[in-house]
């Protein structure tokens, strides 16, 4: 018991302490938190980012291939979300705008390394987070296809080429030199060179404090003024969040016999992913297409704050499977 709380503040403490310092500074003594924000993450994504995936990547077992249906997992749950999503944009009679941002709230969730690759590191160490990472495989090409379809579907403005965005993935550093850590840690992987020690306890120093701040970071730009307006929207996003994608990701799990691969280690992973609050992507997306941003901004906030009271129900759940 001693250790699942110590797990639980561990966890706040390194995702949530840094949003609420993030989001002081920019009230009391940041004069343009956007930008340094954006310096932040480009710099952490360029330099630490790379070299923390390759270290994992390295250590990863990949003899069993049934792990690299991963990112088809992670596909399906943010897919499915599109059906309670419709729904509730509907129910709750939102303009085209909002319901862009709402679909696009709904679709996305914060899988990749700042959460549920740490929460991942926190309880099952450098293998569970190679594996998160393996499990966002799909996310780029996904979000910048199908996300920028959905988004411009309700949008007004048609300004963000797909094509141009995809091409991005493979010639823009901040998001090419991850998937080259990647590539890197996979390469060294199966060509059997053996990992030093000390890049294991590097790893263990690396992940939460590139962690805290990414969170810093963010925290630089919330904007807490708009949730009054949309209390019933960003309910039913919780709903979505931490009900419809969870039973969908235990579902697809189960099917695909996670719980007897590596210790049920997989079936653990999709269960922490499929738990993801409301990711940051789905903000860029209503900038770009001139959707509502107080909305999505509003459903980000929210599911992600939310996340403190549903911890302890997940690890729970985590336990007893």
């Amino acid at each position: 018991m001693k250790n699942e709380l110590f797990q639980i503040a561990y966890i706040v403490s390194i995702l949530f302490l840094p949003l609420a310092i993030g989001y002081g500074l920019k009230r009391k003594f940041v004069s343009q938190p956007e930008k340094i924000s954006k310096i932040i993450i480009i710099f952490l994504t360029k330099s630490i980012t790379p070299f923390i995936v390759m270290f994992s990547f390295w250590a990863l077992d990949l003899s069993n291939k049934t792990i690299f249906t991963l990112p088809f997992v992670g596909m399906i749950v943010t897919t499915l979300a599109l059906i309670p999503a419709m729904f509730f944009a509907k129910v709750h009679k939102l303009n085209q705008r909002q319901a862009g941002s709402y679909v696009g709230s709904a679709m996305f969730s914060n899988i990749g390394y700042t959460l549920g690759g740490f929460i991942a590191f926190v309880l099952y160490g450098e293998i569970g987070f190679g594996l998160t990472v393996l499990y966002c495989l799909f996310f780029k090409p996904y979000y910048y296809t199908l996300g920028f379809y959905m988004a411009e579907h309700y949008s007004a403005k048609k300004t963000a080429r797909v094509k141009d965005s995809l091409k991005k993935i493979f010639t823009e550093g901040i998001r090419l030199f991850p998937l080259l850590g990647l590539a890197a840690g996979v390469g060294l992987n199966l060509l059997h060179y053996k990992r030093p020690l000390y890049i294991g306890n590097l790893n263990d120093i690396l992940i939460p404090v590139t962690t805290f701040a990414y969170m810093l970071a963010v925290g630089l730009t919330m904007n807490f003024k708009a949730i009054k307006k949309f209390k019933s929207p960003v309910f039913s996003m919780s709903f979505i969040k931490f009900v419809w994608s969870p039973m969908v990701g235990i579902l697809l799990a189960y099917l695909l016999n996670y719980q007897n691969i590596m210790g049920g280690l997989p079936l653990k992973i999709a269960i922490i992913e499929s738990f993801m609050p409301t990711a940051i992507a789905s903000l860029v997306l209503a900038s770009l297409f001139d959707l509502d941003q107080d909305l999505a901004n509003s459903c980000w906030i929210f599911t992600t704050f939310l996340l403190m009271v549903f911890l302890p129900i997940l690890l729970f759940i985590l336990y007893i499977i």
